[in-house]
């Protein structure tokens, strides 16, 4: 079955990339590793709900030089590594897709802009990972969050509690409608089966 298949077995098949406000919408959470290193990244899932891992990343005017200089460094030909910075490039530029996926990644603490908008740090990492390849890098984890995404009855409770439960407003509609639904339950249950009364004698 695909649930058994491992991650090289899956490369074949298509892997479609998620911004921040796609994988929100089926229980991923976000949550800060607490540090800047663009290896600790981490995915883990439960029954219904998720949670993707990310370094933090300070962006300011001085981030797209430091990472076109990294990223030039790690093509140079005599320069043996894993190409992490290209790899971690190309990840958050598919997570962020709208201002909406900054400001996600900032109200979490992972991202700091020091740049302005929230949409000029959208533009900036499609940018930087315009001319970038895809790496293998990072393909278990996509695996993953693909298996994830692509799960229905995960999907489904996770759209619920996206809808229903996302701020108090929504939750205290959902009681009052849920409550009102019972009580219409149990007026009609009584007018279909009435309580038999009780004779007395005396």
């Amino acid at each position: 079955t695909d649930d058994q298949k491992n991650p090289e077995e899956r490369t074949n098949e298509m892997i479609t990339y998620r911004n921040i406000q796609d994988l929100r919408a089926v229980g991923i959470k976000f949550k800060s590793s607490t540090t800047r290193s663009p290896t600790d990244i981490y995915f883990s899932e439960g029954w219904f709900a998720a949670e993707l891992i990310l370094p933090e990343i300070v962006v300011d005017d001085s981030t797209a030089a430091s990472f076109f200089n990294l990223i030039a460094y790690e093509m140079c030909p005599d320069f043996n590594n894993g190409y992490e910075i290209s790899s971690f490039v190309t990840f958050m530029d598919s997570l962020i897709d709208h201002p909406e996926d900054v400001r996600k990644l900032r109200s979490k603490g992972i991202l700091l802009n020091c740049l302005g908008s929230d949409k000029e740090v959208a533009k900036l990492f499609n940018i930087i990972s315009k001319d970038l390849v895809e790496l293998p890098t990072y393909l278990k984890l996509r695996v993953k969050i693909d298996k994830h995404y692509k799960h229905k009855c995960k999907t489904w409770i996770a759209l619920g509690i996206h809808t229903y439960f996302n701020n108090p407003w929504t939750f205290i509609a959902f009681l009052g409608a849920f409550i009102a639904l019972v009580l219409t339950f149990v007026q009609t249950w009584f007018t279909v089966n009435p309580p038999e009364k009780k004779k007395l004698f005396f």
